[in-house]
């Protein structure tokens, strides 16, 4: 299980977007502000979400991770489908649309994916520390959650 973790973190390493922001706020901005070049940010992160799920779908999965490992890769390419939708909001705004009341259910299923996998390094006893290979795939959701509550206002 901890091949597998170091070889998924390296997927998703090397699809790694270089955009700055969330696909929902360069939508915003594309539309808010008129700044058509958060089209093209859009269209990065749907690549980098699609490139990711074909690299997970290509590497051997330990038995105790393949189904939420292909629910990660389905979710994965959803979020991909609809923020392709999202780039094109200036051509097909309703595409757009429909993707906006697609996209918080898709998002949580990402989450969950992350979640559940999370979950069943923790049960079969494998911790990874921070820094450690594979640490930043099994413990993605920990990461955001710690991150979050260090940020919040008191």
């Amino acid at each position: 299980m901890k091949a597998f973790a170091v070889s998924a973190e390296a997927v998703l390493v090397k699809n790694k977007t270089s955009a700055s922001k969330s696909e929902i706020l360069y939508l915003k901005d594309a539309i808010e502000n008129n700044d058509a070049t958060a089209f093209s940010h859009i269209a990065s992160i749907a690549k980098t979400y699609r490139d990711s799920a074909v690299g997970l779908a290509v590497l051997p999965v330990p038995k105790e991770l393949a189904a939420d490992n292909l629910m990660l890769i389905n979710a994965m390419m959803r979020i991909s489908g609809i923020t392709s939708d999202f780039a094109r909001a200036d051509t097909d705004p309703l595409a757009t649309m429909l993707a906006l009341q697609q996209y918080p259910q898709a998002a949580i299923n990402l989450g969950n994916a992350f979640i559940h996998i999370g979950t069943i390094y923790a049960d079969a006893g494998i911790s990874l520390p921070p820094g450690a290979p594979g640490a930043s795939f099994v413990n993605l959701i920990k990461n955001i959650a710690d991150k979050q509550a260090s940020t919040k206002k008191p």
